[in-house]
Parts: structure tokens; sequence; C-alpha cells
């Protein structure tokens, strides 16, 4: 296990930071709290798992109860997350808040007992926000410290982006500052000693290095005690240029107090380890030899150890550790390439890295140097690191992936890729900027229109859809209809940009021709879950399309709480339309009612479902989606891979395909109707060889009609246009495009049929049997009756239609009120009836015709029964029966007759 910082040397050691702090720490980043707890290191999105985190330490001089104290991200809302079961901290020790069991955080990060934890935090961070501590009810008065960061941002919230590696101070100076530019990626073994988790990430949780280390330099029965004067020194100035000027690899300090300090033994160090710190010898200016700094005066010397250019630190210590070595750390100061002196890869003019103002600033590159002296005039020259505000390369910002790891226990092993182990890019460069994406990034769903294959339709989750044709190899909007810049798209009622942001994410074609969009929340308000599926018209020529209609599942899916930023990104992604006619045909069942499924007890649904993909878990989401805007869920289905970005029915290999990005090594799950009726992985396949493991969200498959020598296309969009990263030929793409096999070899799928019919066989009432790929009932005992052979026999052909109901069969017995389809009609019975063919009138059936508009009047039949009272539209005119009545076609002309005209 790895230790917690000793209490009684990290609580003593504190005192030399806090000195520091306070007279460089804002006031308004603590208000009027005097704890001297600060924020000092958070993880917003771990590699792997659950391990978000943030590090509260104790910098003050005395223990804080934790009693009355919350926690709350850009909310600010005191109260949010209680912390007082963290107890009371003891001066120099940390705690950690996390969304990871007590146990999963421990083991990942090697922690002991000892360390303070507050597992199970639900309030969880985003990209951009904000971390808010509190002492009590009010939400400025008991502000202890904040800190905000958007690594997309400008000025002082532009922090790291702590993905996989936590974010950490500068150097002291950052430390409730509220200023996220002064924070920076830890590394293995840097001065906050961190190091890799079980899972890869990269952080120190537990342990800050502004707790100090050694023995008590401030203890009074220690005869080297150099007493508090010491806590006024810090570092003040640093350059890596070697020449003399005045010395080579130049380090100053400041005493802002008001006594002389002796710096008798004092050691100091680069970026290594405190044992590797030696003695230094100090100068004061005009280059006088002294061990004593004055009080607010400068001392400059040497560095010990040669500082490079290209970055390093530099460490002081006292020597209050055994034998004199390195103790209690004084001041440390980290400094990228540049940034101290001249460098070949990245220079600027600095000369130093200095403090502006001297001793409570926070460092900047200067051009000038002003060891032994105040950098007030050096100050007067602040230069701009270019590293920090590079320059871009590209009219886009594509982004690395986050978040890669490796399929759950449970999940289909995948084969290899079925096709061609190579992928091309498939779009140009930077072709998905937006107005409100112009980073161009965040291409997700893809589909191709099942009724023209060289037509593409891509989805851009900050509200834009694209449709794509191929030309020459590469996917680029098309020109006509309004086409050409993609369409901006919105939730119904308005087209106003600052309050209606649909996050769209994934999109299908439905039986009507029209695009099926999904929704996980509404930008506009980004930390609160909208689980919706748009429909949208894309035959309109306008630029903007606002969908006619809206599902929204949202309240589904409870455990995607409001106010959660990171649970509002984990919602719907994909969707696909799968017919009926393919889960009818394969006995696919409806897990509402525990029998097969039978589409016309959803007569507002049309002819398929929509299966959703919830990035969250992994499943599918079926549902019947209903003309008057309800809806009805049919089934769950696990992918077994743990989350799923896309999901497409291919109807040429008659499956549901389901995708994982790099959170599953990108891995494509293939789904058929299995044994049971339910939908289960069927079979697993890795991505090709060429295709790179980044946040893959998209992937479509072109109809088998485009096969060529036993191999169509598929197309997959890189949702962080990242490819292999800057300057490679694949940067700044979102399409890439492959081979696989027409024929996969796939076997067959859904319900059993019974078993074949045997002429030596004993059938009892209700027992079925196969014959030529038919399935017949018995309807009472019989041997060595062949099914079909008789049509008044022991045997009676069963056969369902498409939308569920029974299909006619002139062997079956049909009673009273059953229903049936025949020949694209349907019919009801009105009496017992055997081999009678409906249709005409005068026989056995009635046909059923349904109304062209949900609650309308449906259209007359001469084989339909009507009793008085019901109504029929004939040639554009309505009429009401007057009584029973059949085969008898309304008239306007007839006076007396069985129909009147009511409208």
């Amino acid at each position: 296990m790895r230790p917690h910082t000793s209490r009684t040397i990290a609580g003593l050691a504190a005192t030399a930071v806090v000195g520091a702090l306070a007279v460089s720490l804002p006031i308004a980043a603590h208000a009027d709290s005097t704890s001297g707890v600060t924020i000092t290191e958070w993880m917003y999105n771990p590699s792997a798992g659950k391990g978000e985190f943030i590090e509260l330490t104790n910098l003050g001089t005395a223990p804080v109860s934790f009693t009355g104290w919350s926690f709350d991200d850009d909310s600010a809302d005191p109260g949010t997350v209680p912390l007082d079961s963290l107890g009371t901290l003891a001066v120099g020790e940390s705690a950690i808040i996390t969304e990871s069991t007590d146990a999963a955080f421990r083991a990942e990060w090697a922690l002991d007992a000892s360390v303070k934890i507050l597992a199970g935090n639900t309030v969880n961070l985003g990209r951009a926000d904000e971390i808010n501590i509190f002492d009590g009810p009010d939400e400025v008065a008991n502000l202890v410290d904040r800190l905000t960061y958007d690594d997309d941002g400008t000025g002082a919230v532009k922090g790291p982006r702590t993905v996989g590696v936590s974010g950490v101070p500068n150097d002291a100076a950052a430390l409730g500052a509220n200023n996220a530019s002064q924070w920076k990626f830890s590394a293995v073994g840097d001065a906050e000693g961190s190091w890799t988790s079980t899972v890869g990430a990269i952080g120190s949780p537990g342990t800050s290095r502004f707790a100090g280390e050694g023995t008590d330099p401030t203890d009074p029965t220690d005869p080297t005690d150099p007493g508090s004067a010491w806590q006024h020194v810090k570092i003040n100035e640093i350059s890596s240029d070697n020449p003399n000027n005045p010395v080579g690899d130049a380090v100053e300090l400041v005493n802002t107090g008001d006594a002389d300090v002796d710096l008798t033994g004092w050691l100091q160090t680069d970026s290594g380890a405190a044992a590797s710190a030696t003695a230094f010898a100090a100068k004061l200016a005009g280059g006088a030899a002294t061990t004593v700094i004055p009080a607010h005066g400068y001392v400059y010397f040497s560095s010990t150890k040669g500082l490079g250019s290209g970055g390093d630190a530099v460490k002081v210590y006292l020597p209050d550790g055994a034998n004199g070595a390195a103790g209690t750390l004084v001041d440390s100061v980290e400094y990228t390439g540049g940034e101290a002196g001249t460098d070949e890869t990245n220079g600027f003019g600095a000369g130093a890295f200095a403090r502006c103002p001297d001793g409570t600033g926070g460092f900047v590159s200067v051009a000038g140097k002003s060891f032994g002296a105040s950098n007030a005039e050096a100050c007067e020259t602040i230069l701009e690191n270019p590293a920090d505000n590079p320059v871009p390369t590209l009219p886009c910002e594509p982004e690395g992936p986050s978040g890669s790891g490796t399929l759950p226990a449970g999940a289909l092993a995948p084969v290899a890729w079925p096709g061609s182990a190579t992928v091309a890019v498939a779009d140009a460069q930077c072709a998905w900027t937006t107005a409100t994406g112009p980073e161009g990034r965040d291409v997700s769903g893809l589909v191709f229109d099942p009724s023209n294959p060289n037509v593409l339709y891509s989805v851009k989750n900050k509200s834009w859809i694209y449709r794509l044709v191929n030309q020459g190899g590469l996917w680029v909007p098309d020109t006509a209809n309004g086409w050409g810049a993609g369409k901006q798209i919105f939730f119904p009622g308005s087209t106003d940009t600052q309050s209606n942001q649909p996050d769209t994410e994934g999109l299908t074609i439905g039986a009507d021709g029209a695009l099926y969009v999904t929704t996980e929340r509404n930008n506009a308000a980004n930390d609160i879950p909208l689980n919706s599926i748009l429909r949208f018209d894309p035959t309109r020529s306008d630029t903007q399309l606002v969908a006619t209609d809206e599902w929204n599942l949202t309240a589904e899916f409870p455990e995607l709480h409001a106010g959660n930023r990171t649970e509002a990104n984990l919602g719907f992604e994909g969707v696909t339309f799968v017919p009926d006619t393919y889960l009818v045909a394969n006995g696919f069942v409806d897990q509402s009612t525990g029998k097969a499924y039978r589409p016309y007890e959803y007569p507002l649904h049309g002819t398929g479902l929509y299966f959703a993909a919830l990035e969250n878990d992994g499943k599918l989401y079926a549902y019947a989606l209903n003309s008057d805007r309800t809806f009805h869920r049919v089934a769950v289905v696990d992918t077994k891979m743990g989350h799923v970005m896309d999901v497409q029915f291919d109807a040429d290999t008659q499956r549901i395909w389901a995708l994982c990005d790099n959170t599953c090594g990108v891995t494509t799950t293939l789904l058929k109707v299995g044994a049971s009726g339910a939908i289960v992985p069927d079979v697993a396949y890795e991505k090709p060889a060429g295709l790179l493991n980044n946040n893959i969200e998209g992937f479509a498959l072109a109809p088998a009609s485009t096969c060529v020598a036993g191999t169509r296309a598929a197309v997959w969009s890189d949702d962080g246009i990242y490819g292999a990263g800057p300057g490679s030929a694949t940067e700044g793409h979102a399409l890439f495009t492959g081979g696989i096999s027409c024929d996969l070899g796939l076997g067959g799928q859904g319900v059993p049929k019974p078993a074949a019919w045997s002429k030596t066989t004993v059938y009892n009432t209700g027992d079925r049997a196969s014959v030529d790929g038919k399935v017949f009932e018995a309807l009472w005992y019989t041997k060595g009756e062949k099914p079909g052979s008789n049509t008044s026999g022991a045997w009676a052909e069963i056969a369902i239609a498409a939308d569920g109901h029974d299909l006619w069969t002139a062997t079956r017995i049909f009673d009273t009120g059953d229903v049936v389809v025949f020949q694209g009609r349907t019919f009801k019975a009105l009496w017992w009836t055997r081999g009678q063919t409906p249709g005409g009138s005068g026989g056995p059936w009635s046909e059923v015709v349904a109304p062209t508009t949900p609650g309308g009047v449906p259209a007359w039949s001469a084989a339909t029964v009507y009793v008085g009272g019901e109504k029929v539209v004939y040639q554009g005119v309505t009429y009401q029966a007057q009584w029973w009545v059949t085969g008898t076609a309304p008239s306007p002309t007839q006076k007396y007759g069985p129909w009147k005209v009511i409208g």
C-alpha cells in the first residue's frame, strides 16, 4: 500500500507554505475563510473506470473540522455534497472526493486506510467546470476555495485537460488563486511524487507537496530551529541560460519578511528527488558571497544541478533532514521549454522566469535578468510563450481520444475484421466546421440512404445534419436542396439558437423516409439529460430543419441525474429502425407482454421499432414510437459491451450491428433473434487493423447491392477528427472507409420451427410439425396423415403475417371474432369457418378497413359487414349505415337505401 504523508511531519511542515500563502492568495478565492483548506489536485475524467477525484489539503496551522462543509460544481450551491463524513483534517493532511467506491479508489491508487475519502460522489465534473468548497450555507461568505477551468477557454480558466492525468499547481502561488492557467499536468516522479494507478492514470491523490517533507522546522526544542522567518523566503527568478550573467543556471531568492534569514546548509536541486539536493553558495547583488538573505532582500546562486532549457524545476529545502539532508521544502517552481531562457525548440526571447511582482506574484517569462535585485523593471517586459497559445496549423481543432479501455467480462470475444485490414480517408480535411461547432469535431452517427447507396447521412452533435454524396472516393456535402453546408436542426417549436441546441448523436431512416435523430441533452443546459428521438423531413429545402415530432424518453432513464454533466453525456448515441417483418419472422418476444411480438397491438407505431443505443450501459432500448408522440418500450437488449455509440440494422445480413468506440477497443457486435425470442449477441468483430483506436462513434454499411468482387464498403466516423495525431495525413478527418465481405457466413436465427413431420409419429391435439418449411398444428389425434394433404383433415397450417395477425390458411379453423390477413387485407370471422376464402360479401368474413388517419373514417369495402351507425367514406363522401348492410355501395342519390349522406 502507498502510505499517506506522515501527519506529524506534513502537519508541521505545512506551516512553511501557509506563511507564503497568506500574502499570495486572492481574497476572492476564499472569502472570509481562514481555514487553510485548499484544492491541491483534480482529475475530471479518468482514463478508465470511475476514478474522477478532487484533493483538498489543510495547509493551515490548525486542524479543520468538516462539519457543515460541502462541495459543488459550477452550480455553486452550498450543501450539495456534504463533507461532514470526512471528519477533521489534520494540518498537512489531504482528503479525497471521488465518484468511485472507497474500496475501488484505494485499490486503484494503492492508498492505505489513513487517507480520508468521500466516495460515491454523483456531482461529477465536466471538461469545463468549477470546483467550489464551502464551510457554511452562504455561497459568498462561506466560499473557502474555488477553481474554474476550461481547457478550451482563454486566460485564467485555460488549464490542463485532466483526462487520465491529474492537474496540480505550478507552484504555491497557484493555490487558492482560482487561476487554472497556473496549473499543470502531473507526471510520474514529479515534485508531487506522482505515480501510475492500476488503470494507467497518473496522479498523487492523498498527498500534496505543499504539505512539505522532513522534520519540524519550527520545533522550539530543536537547537537548530531556524524559527519562522524562513517562511518568507521564496524562489523569485530563474534562468536556464548557461553564460555567466551573472551566473549560469541562475536562481534568485527573495525574503519578503522583516527579519534576516540564515541560509547556512540550505539545499537545492532541479526536478530530481529531495535526496539529490545539495548545498548552494549564495551571493548578494554585486557578487559578494553570503550565508544570510537580508530582510526584504535578494540573493542568487548557480543551480547545483544544471537547469534544462527545454523545461525543468527548482526546489529549495531546509537542512532539517537526517544529518543535514534536505527536509522541509521551502519552495519549488517548474517551467517549460523556453520559459526560463534560450531554447532552440521554443525560443521567444525569454531571459528569465520571474515572479511579477516580487515574492507574491505568479511566474512569467521576461526579457531581462535582475538577479540580486527586484524584478520590477524586468516585469515591465513580460513575454508571451507561444506554446501557451499555439497557432493552429489547421482551420479545425482535432482532439485526442479519451477513455480508452477494453471489453468487460461477459462480452463476446471479437474475431478479426472480416474484410480488408486497411482503411482510407473518406472526407476532405476539416470539412465539418459550423457556426455552432467551429472546431469541426463531433461527427457521430452515420446511415446510408436505403433508396440510394450513393447517399450517406451524417449527424454532428452540435445540432447539424449532412447529406453526403460520394465523389472520387470521398463523401462530400450534396449541393442540392439546401444541403451544401449541412442543415442546422432544432427541437420542435423554434429556431432560437440560444435556447434550442439539440446535442444530436445518432440517426436512422424510418420506413416513411424521414430522418430520426437521437439527442442526449439540450446543449443550452448541458448538465440536464434530454434523451429524445426527433423526426425530420429531409425533403425540405430549408437550411434549418425543425423537428416535426419528438418522443421524449428522458423519464425512462432515472439513473441519469439532472445536474450531473457527466451522466447527461451518457445518454442516447445511435438509433436504428428495425422492421416488423424481421422481428415477427424470427419470433421476437415482446418483453412487455412476455409473448411473441404482435405489431398490430401498437396500431399507431408504423411498421417497425426504433432501437436507441444508450452509452451509459451499452444496451439497446426498443420502442414503438406512436404517431401521437406517445411511446411504448418493447424490449431492452444487452450488447454486453458495457457502452455503445452507434447501432444499425442491416437488411442484408439480417442483423443488428452495435458499435463501441475506443472504450472497448473499437469493437462491433452483431445481434440476432435467439432461440428464446430475445435479441442476443451473435458474433463480435475487431476493428480493421488500419482503423485507429480513436473515439469512433459512427458506423454504416453500404447495402449489398454495391458489392463488387465479394466486398462492400463500411464507413466509420472519428468524433475527435484526431486521426494519427498532429501532422499526420489523417489529422482533421472524420470519415474513414474500408471493405467488408458480402458473405459473412452467419448462421440461422430466430425461434426454431417444430421438428419435421414423421408418418410413424403419433400427434395429439396441439402438437406441431414442419413440412416443406411450413408449420402445422394437429387438430385431433393423428398418425400417418401428411400435413397439407387434406384441407379438411387433422392438420391446420399456422402462419403469421408481418403485423402479427394470423395469416388465413385453407386448413385452419377460425372462430367468431378471429382476425386474419389475406392478400394484404385484414378480415374478421363472423362465425366458425374453415376453408372459406375471405373477400366478397355474404360469407363468414368481414373486411376490417383501417382509417387513413388516426381517428378518421375508413373507406367503404364491399367485403365488410356494417351495422347501423357505422361510418364510411366512399368517392369522397361520408356516409352512415342506417341498418345492417353488406355489398351495397353508398350512393348520394339513394333516398331510402341503407346509407345516409352525413358529410
